[in-house]
């Protein structure tokens, strides 16, 4: 636009905040509702016990205030000051949303609204009291919403949610490291842990500290060069839901599903399997004796990094 028309319209905002006795912490000028025209994109801190973190869309003189429906589980989009906003295609569907990414003092929040026509309407609102990120996780280029609980050690549980046409909805839950420090520790004090701690030392292709995960006499049918062989192609592998099914006297039962990524010929090929593990009791902790995997299915992933 001309430099007067961008004057005037920066005019015009501060104009409008003023109005609203609101000192904004954090202002965007984008194109929020794919008129082809850009809107004021902005956070602002409402005063209150706690403060309330609130979005807002201002569309020449029409205000948006961006804040979740009374109805929804959670209220706000955060209680601490905090601009951190995106405006962009975040899920694909050809059209602009609004991200806000908001915090409290025990966990962060992501809110996502589109323009629908007559409002700015919630996509998705997302807590995680272990940090909230969206990563491409599935080979489609569209990023999904990873979701981290409260972290147990080393160890953190991921939520992904992902875009299905019509709202977010959970596709895959996993264990992973909640620190990116290395060398990480490999538990051992659960069942659970050391089945966790097993797949996730071969994602992070540390095939010997994996090995040191499998029971004396695992290792006895199984030197480790026969045994590394076969994670030659793997590129990436995740747990999911490990839990005992099992006990007693010193061995446990660990069913779980597990998603292999592996370069065939060339080609980036996921796999989903069910695995069950038989462990045994250790002095040094629990390890992976036996076990059992049945694929489930299988998709070529078409891009991956």
């Amino acid at each position: 636009p001309p430099a007067t028309a961008v004057a005037a319209t920066v005019q015009a905002g501060e104009v409008a905040l003023v109005a609203r006795s609101l000192e904004p912490l954090c202002l965007l000028w984008k194109d929020a509702d794919d008129d082809g025209l850009p809107e004021w994109v902005g956070t602002y801190l409402s005063p209150g016990d706690p403060p309330r973190l609130m979005g807002f869309v201002l569309d020449g003189e029409i205000w948006h205030t961006l804040t979740p429906p009374e109805n929804e589980e959670i209220q706000s989009l955060g209680t601490l000051p905090t601009c951190d906003v995106e405006v962009r295609d975040l899920n694909g569907d050809g059209r602009t949303e609004v991200a806000i990414w908001g915090r409290t003092g025990e966990a962060d929040r992501l809110h996502i609204f589109a323009w629908d026509g007559a409002k700015y309407a919630l996509l998705g609102a997302f807590e995680g009291p272990g940090g909230i990120r969206m990563e491409e996780t599935d080979g489609d280029l569209i990023e999904e919403v990873i979701v981290r609980l409260r972290p147990d050690g080393d160890l953190v549980w991921e939520i992904v949610y992902t875009w299905n046409g019509s709202h977010y909805a959970w596709t895959w839950d996993r264990y992973a490291w909640y620190y990116p420090d290395r060398p990480h520790v490999l538990r051992t004090d659960t069942p659970v842990h050391a089945v966790a701690s097993f797949y996730l030392a071969l994602n992070d292709r540390d095939l010997p500290g994996a090995y040191g995960l499998l029971s004396p006499a695992a290792q006895a049918a199984r030197p480790y060069e026969t045994w590394a062989v076969g994670f030659a192609t793997t590129l990436a592998v995740e747990v999911s839901g490990p839990r005992v099914v099992g006990q007693d006297n010193g061995w446990a039962t660990v069913a779980a599903q597990v998603r292999a990524v592996d370069n065939v010929d060339g080609r980036v090929v996921a796999t989903l399997y069910d695995v069950e593990w038989q462990l045994v009791q250790t002095e040094a902790g629990w390890r992976l004796d036996s076990g059992t995997m049945e694929p489930l299915e299988q998709r070529e992933l078409p891009y991956y990094r």
